[in-house]
């Protein structure tokens, strides 16, 4: 029996579709094998398929198990595709992400920080901070957004949790503004026990005075001893408390750093210490010295400890000789672990003809309450060079002392050079 025309093409119709339904079963069969992976996109009332074949599938298993959220969004903002982690970090099911537009997730302060990024990413690539937003739960990220054109239509975006960071910063920031009550606090603190425990070391120090001079004939020489002795250690003590002051002063105040020619420092140190330097007949001398970026009173106060101590330990009959010079040198050659990031350095020298000290002395003369003489050989509180080395790191520096016994010492101070000159 002979089929008619339109019979003829209803077979065929049929024929071509049972073998679109077998190929469409297929890869259905291969979607759930794990074989094949797709995904559909719907643009301009069009919808196309695209397939990962399963050489892709160890890319696939490992974006499913980043430690960072990764999803791919269409040119609307639509997201077709995200890894575990996304969803987890928003604390969504997949089905409430796919879909979905990944504007309705952005915090509205964000919105037009990421129309800009995403503008961007279309050239290429582009990064930046923005917020997410699920319910009242804002969630920072740092997002990194990839053109996957013309391959895919769709931009592919890695997205950071940047919770614990903000977390940690917010903290450091409280913990910035609690040091800074401290040392506001301390500073108060220390300058009133500076002026509170000086007034009854001064009254101590006068009666005791007193009594020498008033009742002086009167009193056994052990007596006179005693009260000796006393007028003593209130002294020393006085003197401790100015230092400790002093040292606490170099944390503390606020570090201004103002171009400043060496050779005034010197000369004001000089002035304040004529009196010391006339009655030990001491020689001072300095070569041309540059202009560098210090603090200057906490600069003088290094180098007047300095010149104070070169003085103190001089040689018996014989006049105390400094010489203070500079030199530019390179990180390489300062003898000494560097941690500073700069290539080029100011090296200071002061150089006196002292008693010197031994080798092994040079780092723990540095330290707090370190003496290698007794009180009754050389007057001090053993902070004079702990005090040193704090302004020298407030300057981002490096001091070494260098000595030998009997062969003097000598002092480098190493400044790292930023826009300094030299006259």
């Amino acid at each position: 029996m002979m089929k008619t025309e339109p019979e003829a093409n209803n077979l065929e119709r049929i024929e071509e579709l049972e073998n679109r339904l077998a190929e469409a079963e297929q890869l259905i069969d291969a979607i759930k094998a794990g074989e094949v992976d797709a995904f559909a996109i719907r643009s301009e009332n069009k919808t196309e398929i695209f397939t990962l074949h399963s050489g892709d599938y160890a890319y696939r298993v490992l974006v499913e198990n980043f430690s960072e959220g990764a999803i791919n969004i269409t040119e609307e903002g639509l997201i077709v595709y995200s890894n575990k982690y996304f969803h987890e970090l928003l604390g969504l099911s997949y089905e409430r992400i796919i879909g979905t537009s990944l504007h309705d997730i952005i915090h509205p302060e964000s919105i037009e920080t990421f129309k800009s990024l995403f503008r961007k990413a279309f050239g290429g690539q582009s990064k930046g901070e923005i917020n997410l937003v699920v319910a009242t739960n804002i969630i920072p990220v740092y997002i990194s957004l990839t053109s996957l054109y013309p391959q895919l239509p769709t931009i592919g975006m890695i997205i950071t949790d940047l919770t614990e960071k903000k977390n940690q910063e917010k903290l450091l920031e409280e913990k910035n503004k609690e040091l800074e009550r401290s040392n506001v606090e301390l500073a108060s603190f220390s300058y009133s026990a500076s002026h509170d425990l000086q007034e009854p070391l001064r009254k101590i120090q006068a009666f005791a005075s007193r009594i020498l001079q008033q009742d002086g004939e009167t009193i056994s020489l052990k007596s006179k001893d005693y009260f000796s002795r006393i007028i003593s250690s209130a002294a020393r003590m006085q003197n401790l408390i100015d230092a400790l002051f002093s040292y606490s002063r170099t944390n503390i105040t606020e570090k201004i750093f103002i171009p400043t020619n060496l050779a005034n420092i010197i000369a004001e140190t000089k002035e304040d210490l004529q009196e010391l330097i006339e009655q030990n007949n001491a020689v001072i001398e300095s070569s041309a010295l540059p202009i560098v970026n210090i603090i200057p009173l906490q600069f003088q106060q290094l180098i007047t400890n300095i010149i104070s101590n070169a003085i103190k330990y001089r040689k018996q009959n014989i006049n105390p000789v400094i010489k203070i010079n500079a030199v530019e040198v390179s990180a390489a050659e300062i003898k000494a672990e560097v941690d500073i990031k700069a290539d080029k350095f100011w090296k200071i020298s002061i150089a006196d003809n002292g008693i010197g000290f031994e080798p092994q002395y040079a780092t723990k003369i540095f330290d707090l309450f370190q003496r290698l003489h007794l009180k009754n050989e050389y007057s001090g509180t053993g902070i004079g060079l702990a005090i040193c080395k704090k302004i020298v790191e407030n300057h981002s520096g490096i001091i070494i002392a260098e000595s030998e016994p009997e062969k003097g010492s000598t002092f480098l101070i190493y400044l790292p050079i930023i826009n300094q000159t030299k006259l």
